[in-house]
């Protein structure tokens, strides 16, 4: 695939002169009625809210998470933007409002900080193919250069111990689930689900104080958006999504199995500006947990996988094995969990000439859901 960084970049760039300007105004109130979802993607307004208004059984949401590239560390960020109707999405509710802004936070020992904020309101600029967001009233908004692509989060909430900013610059193209970030694609990652990829991978740069400690590193950063029409959790039997750098490549994975058994998968990957896979196809990437007692399909409440045997496809190079192994699972719950991972890969050439090993760090989730569950909303929330 042709390399396409800079073309996106000077696109970029060359609208932020226009006036493609539109401003949302987000309720903390649930709409009663019909709510619009957008699935083809427009020219513009890649990172506008695609889910509006939000109504009872719908979600939006914006997210954005930083991992240390240092392999001794687990130094790691996640901040997240939410638009969600009580019980659409697997978050704590706050009552009286459906606008939240969360930030979670690990040091480089594993310690965990996680702060829920509340918002009045909410407004997301769109322009171009970026958006600057304030969740008002939480301290916490990001703002979109479009000369560069970068996005900045703010964190201004010194009363909850978190204050600082954290700057993702661009070093891949956006994109959608199956295919590039251009007018009339399908932005459905599986049914009932829409993914936006803004930034699969990035070059990021944390400096925050978080309860009087400085939180500062550099590493891999990514920024997505989901968004849904009915709640996430009713769409999916299983979720095992990780993104991450290995050797020259920066990668990211999805394999979900919907309710009906249904598998749906999307692999990216790129080297330096040349994006190399981009692809639904069902060979093109495949995740299976490992570890003792792990099964696919998971079983719910089972033991949460020590790592996960990764492939996926680079064309005309062969296929990218992995071996990712879960360092710290920040976030553990039965159907739930957030890890800081290692990658140890190697590539197969189509001739089957084993490459040399590459290493390399990741974070990933996964959701596991039973299968005669999956449309109980009675589940512990993140």
């Amino acid at each position: 695939m042709q390399s396409v960084l800079k073309t996106v970049t000077g696109a970029l760039a060359g609208l932020a002169g226009l006036s493609d300007t539109t401003t949302y105004h987000l309720s903390s109130d649930v709409v009663h009625g019909l709510s619009n979802v957008d699935y083809i993607a427009k020219d513009t307004h890649f990172n506008a809210p695609h889910m509006h208004p939000v109504n009872s059984s719908s979600y939006d949401l914006w997210y954005w998470d930083a991992v240390s590239t240092d392999p001794s560390s687990n130094a790691s960020v996640v901040i997240a933007f939410f638009d969600v109707a009580p019980g659409t999405f697997p978050i704590p509710p706050l009552e009286g409002t459906n606008l939240i802004a969360t930030i979670a936070t690990t040091f480089a020992n594993g310690s965990l900080t996680f702060v829920s904020l509340p918002a009045t309101s909410a407004t997301v600029i769109a322009q171009g193919q970026g958006v600057n967001g304030d969740w008002h009233g939480t301290g916490l908004h990001f703002t979109y250069d479009p000369a560069s692509g970068a996005y900045d989060v703010h964190v201004d909430a010194p009363e909850h111990g978190v204050k600082g900013v954290v700057h993702f610059a661009r070093n891949t193209p956006p994109r959608y689930t199956c295919g590039p970030a251009t007018a009339g694609t399908n932005m459905q990652i599986f049914p009932g689900a829409g993914y936006a990829n803004a930034m699969p991978d990035s070059v990021v740069t944390v400096d925050l104080m978080v309860n009087g400690t400085p939180l500062k590193f550099e590493g891999a950063g990514y920024q997505d958006q989901g968004w849904g029409p009915v709640p996430f959790l009713t769409t999916m039997r299983s979720w095992y999504w990780g993104h991450g750098r290995v050797g020259p490549y920066s990668v990211v994975w999805f394999d979900v199995m919907t309710p009906d058994g249904t598998e749906f998968v999307s692999a990216y990957a790129s080297k330096g500006e040349d994006v190399i896979t981009l692809s639904c196809d069902p060979g093109s990437t495949k995740a299976r947990p490992r570890g003792d007692g792990t099964t696919f399909p998971p079983n719910h409440g089972g033991p949460k996988p020590s790592g996960y045997d990764v492939t996926l496809s680079l064309g005309a190079q062969g296929i990218l094995h992995m071996d990712v192994t879960v360092v710290n699972p920040i976030l553990t719950f039965p159907y739930y969990m957030r890890a800081v991972s290692y990658i140890d890969g190697f590539i197969v050439a189509p001739d089957g000439t084993k490459g040399e090993m590459m290493g390399g760090v990741a974070f990933l989730e996964e959701f596991t859901l039973p299968a005669d569950e999956t449309k109980d909303q009675k589940h512990d929330e993140l």
